[in-house]
């Protein structure tokens, strides 16, 4: 549990210095076609993988704002230069996940979705106590594996599985741009 903790808090660092990152010169410019963007209470066919919280379909490269309005206030906000587009980018913090987004003009857009707990689940079912043998069960053989992960894409985005050794200790749900 101890080594757990201290790997979410390594984890959590980068996400934050991946935040604050803006002052490199070669920062990605964002075209985005909304039609392609879920956003909550769409009628919209959502792609890839979709984190559902609360009856809600989260999704990467949705706009954010209807998700925070529903989510409500973060325990943690953090804000920096986007490494993902020119602006601004936010970290909203909550019990079991965090949220980076990235600016699309005037959208803020989700970059990626982290799961810090096993209170929370994929929809396939896979939290943070499964194992690699069930994460094959359902979804089948990886896009990418190496010995600390594995990606699976689809529709665009990625889902990531990291591991320390056997022990699952990350699922991020992330953008093409991350």
């Amino acid at each position: 549990m101890k080594k757990q903790i201290i790997t979410l808090g390594l984890i959590t660092t980068m996400a934050l210095a991946a935040v604050g990152c803006g002052s490199s010169n070669d920062t990605k410019v964002i075209e985005s076609d909304s039609s392609t963007n879920a956003q909550v209470g769409s009628t919209e066919e959502t792609k890839g993988y979709v984190f559902n919280y609360d009856g809600m379909d989260i999704s990467v490269d949705a706009d954010v704002a209807p998700i925070i309005d529903k989510l409500g206030e973060p325990n943690n906000y953090f804000e920096s230069p986007s490494c993902a587009a020119e602006g601004i980018g936010k970290l909203y913090t909550y019990n079991d996940f965090e949220i980076q987004t990235y600016p699309d003009g005037d959208v803020d857009r989700i970059l990626y979705v982290l799961f810090k707990t096993d209170n929370v689940a994929t929809a396939e079912g896979i939290d943070l106590s499964s194992d690699r043998e069930s994460i094959v069960e359902a979804y089948g053989q990886a896009t990418e594996e190496g010995t600390g992960s594995m990606k699976y894409e689809k529709d665009g985005m990625n889902l990531v599985f990291i591991f320390d050794g056997e022990s699952l200790i990350s699922i991020e749900y992330d953008s093409s741009l991350n």
